[in-house]
């Protein structure tokens, strides 16, 4: 596998596969937004607070990861935030998500975060396995989100 930085002209394959993304996540009633999702992409590629990659294999593009870097709301130190995780479902099985996921702690290092936190979005059947992959990297489970449909 090889990965890069997202870069301007993965822009219309991102935004077709953040459409796919959607439709899996628990939040696929939500409307989607076409122009929420170029401006998320362009920050992505743009900004240096953020991590934005592209995995491949064999010159095909396979999944993605973004995350970024924050201060603290109580401190100017920084940690770093996993925003998406997305891997084609026919490389699913194999150990992208977990790759992409180590080059998110060494970029976090590298800027100097004091942790890295991620908040995988998955329904109760796929966080198991999640779960599984945090573990091997040597993360802890500290927190569980609630919500309440309105």
């Amino acid at each position: 596998m090889d990965w890069r930085f997202l870069e301007e002209h993965d822009s219309k394959w991102l935004l077709k596969l953040s459409k796919k993304h959607h439709e899996e996540s628990d939040w696929s009633e939500v409307t989607y937004s076409e122009d929420k999702v170029k401006n998320y992409i362009e920050a992505a590629t743009n900004d240096p607070n953020y991590f934005g990659i592209v995995l491949e294999e064999k010159d095909k593009r396979i999944g993605f990861m973004a995350g970024k870097l924050l201060e603290y709301p109580f401190s100017y130190e920084l940690f770093a935030r996993e925003l998406d995780l997305y891997v084609v479902p026919e490389h699913r099985k194999g150990k992208a998500g977990m790759f992409m996921m180590k080059k998110f702690i060494d970029w976090a290092k590298g800027n100097k975060a004091l942790e890295v936190i991620f908040e995988p979005r998955l329904s109760d059947k796929h966080i198991k396995k999640f779960d599984a992959m945090a573990k091997r990297l040597g993360m802890s489970h500290f927190a569980n989100a609630y919500r309440r449909k309105l």
